[in-house]
């Protein structure tokens, strides 16, 4: 039997290999245009948590996954590497923010946590019951405008914490 990580070990670990996942999406639905010609452009924001680590590095990201009693591990991928993933947002809002306001990070990620965390109370207070029952049911939201207005700030201000950022210039002003 493997030790029970600590939740300050976990914290640690995640203020270093640790993602808290905004994004604004804009997908093509190339299935969708083959009889009209038209491929219809879907935008939506997407929210998670997630770690991404060497292939061989997998184990810990099961034991993660014990503790926090959620999500799932994926890989190797193409590039060898391991991810631990949650989208599911009662998942982010009733396991991964309470975990990280009890367990607190101390890198710029804790940042990056606040805002991520205020992201969750957003989707959550938007989301409404699920258009279809069963597996592969997915939830709709309903934005607020003025939540969708304060989504997009933070998705901003979440910007100077992550690497490699560019602004999406499709990002309309809402």
């Amino acid at each position: 039997m493997t030790e029970k990580l600590p939740g300050d070990y976990i914290a640690g670990f995640v203020d270093g290999e640790g993602c808290f996942i905004l994004s604004f999406r804009r997908d093509i639905r190339h299935e969708r245009g083959k009889r009209s010609g038209i491929k219809p452009i879907y935008f939506y924001w997407d929210i998670g948590f997630a770690i991404v680590l060497r292939g061989d590095d997998k184990e810990i990201l099961e034991r993660i996954m014990d503790i926090l009693r959620c999500g799932k591990v994926s890989g190797p991928n193409k590039y060898g590497q391991v991810r631990f993933q949650t989208t599911d947002i009662n998942d982010l809002s009733n396991k991964i923010v309470p975990f990280f306001e009890k367990y607190q990070l101390y890198a710029k990620k804790k940042f990056d946590f606040q805002l991520w965390k205020e992201a969750v109370k957003l989707f959550k207070r938007n989301q409404r019951p699920a258009l279809n029952v069963g597996k592969g049911g997915f939830y709709r939201t309903n934005w607020n405008p003025k939540d969708l207005k304060r989504l997009k700030e933070i998705y901003q201000e979440m910007r100077k914490y992550k690497n490699n950022t560019k602004p999406l210039k499709w990002l309309k002003e809402i």
